[in-house]
């Protein structure tokens, strides 16, 4: 037997009142029979012209966001929008020639400026921060799928900023890192580490390849930063069982690494990932290189580099906190992609700000000769001899 709708429903309850209501009237009295006949019609037309019976919509109000949020410092902006003022103006100036804003449609847009603040505010809420009707009822907008429209709308025209805040390196920009590095660990370019992104929910399909050595429902990412702590590469959806080392076989970096590094160019990831040319790692605790002062040596001043990829977790989780928690079941692969798209744009917007904070630094100044890395600089002994030499001086 079919499902029936709410409205069938409430029809059905309608008309079972009417004729309860007719059978017990005095049939002698005919204002009370005009007057239910009246209602029952009233209630009956609501119904039909209703698409899912009677919706309370959250009330609305400008209130906030025009006598509040409009005059709070530079600190309490950044508490709720989770980027500065400046910052602010500057994401909007990126974004707010993007077609996604300027359509043919009929009804008007909100204000650009409220669609990037409900969207930023999205991303740095977690738990019940990101119900929807909170956020409807504290910009004062709808909740029957606004906010949803407005979230995609800017997700969309972020996504189109990836190539501009999030890529690899050139080589002349590997050059630049490596001569600003060249004190620490002589030849690398980034820093390799996955992490787990936990999920509100089990997904509804294959939910136990979701669920990770940490017991927890999860997707994973994996990330190479760079010594600013920017993003440089990434890759999102992998379920949370998936070891960190596996994701990193299947990337095109591992399988072409030519193409990302030049010679003696290499990334730092923990113990988990293999010892490669292009990728040094400590010594796992059943090594029998060397001797024994001379591996811990080695893993205490690798790990003091290596950690970067781990504040930069830290630093992207904590400015945007609805990734401590995702609210997506992951039902099907739109699903799953709307869910990756968060992510990302999270990650683009990371760099974003990072970018803003360090562009009036001095650049690393490169005159000829180059800084030329010493042969061999990508194996894990002349880092070590290196690492020797640096402690004696």
């Amino acid at each position: 037997m079919p499902r029936r709708g709410e409205n069938f429903k409430i029809m059905d309850a309608l008309c079972k009142n009417q004729a309860l209501n007719l059978i017990i009237l005095d049939s002698s009295d005919d204002e009370d029979a005009d007057e239910i006949f009246e209602n029952f019609s009233f209630s009956l037309l609501c119904l039909l012209n209703t698409r899912r019976s009677v919706h309370l919509g959250v009330p609305k109000s400008s209130q906030w966001r025009h006598n509040v949020l409009r005059h709070f410092d530079d600190s309490r902006f950044n508490e709720m929008i989770r980027v500065g003022p400046d910052e602010f103006c500057r994401i909007l100036n990126y974004i707010k020639d993007d077609s996604v804003f300027n359509t043919n449609s009929s009804g008007a847009q909100l204000p650009l400026d409220l669609q990037l603040k409900i969207a930023l505010f999205r991303l740095g809420s977690s738990g019940d921060g990101l119900s929807i009707r909170k956020v409807a009822s504290l910009f004062g907008v709808g909740d029957g799928g606004t906010i949803q429209i407005i979230t995609k709308r800017v997700f969309k025209a972020i996504l189109k900023l990836k190539e501009k805040f999030l890529f690899w390196p050139n080589e002349n920009e590997r050059l630049e890192i490596v001569t600003a590095t060249r004190k620490e660990m002589p030849g690398c370019i980034g820093y390799i580490d996955g992490s787990e992104l936990k999920l509100a929910e089990a997904p509804a399909k294959k939910h136990e390849l979701f669920y990770s050595r940490k017991r927890q429902y999860a997707i994973k990412m994996q990330a190479v930063c760079d010594y600013r702590l920017r993003i440089r590469q990434v890759t999102i959806g992998y379920p949370g069982s998936v070891h960190d080392a596996k994701i990193f076989l299947n990337s095109p970096l591992a399988k072409h690494p030519q193409r990302f590094l030049s010679d003696s160019q290499w990334i730092a990831g923990d113990s988990a990932y293999p010892l490669k040319e292009f990728l040094l790692t400590p010594f796992r605790q059943n090594s029998t290189d060397y001797t024994t002062e001379e591996r811990e040596s080695f893993n205490k001043y690798f790990s003091k580099y290596r950690v970067r990829i781990e504040n930069c977790f830290g630093i992207l989780k904590e400015k945007f906190g609805s990734l401590k928690e995702l609210k997506f079941r992951m039902i099907n692969e739109q699903n799953k992609k709307e869910c990756n798209d968060w992510i990302m744009v999270c990650c683009i917007l990371h760099n974003m700000l990072i970018n803003f904070q360090t562009e009036n630094e001095e650049s690393v100044e490169i005159n000829p000769p180059q800084y030329s890395l010493p042969p061999g600089s990508n194996t894990r002994s002349s880092l070590l001899n290196f690492i020797q030499n640096h402690r004696l001086t």
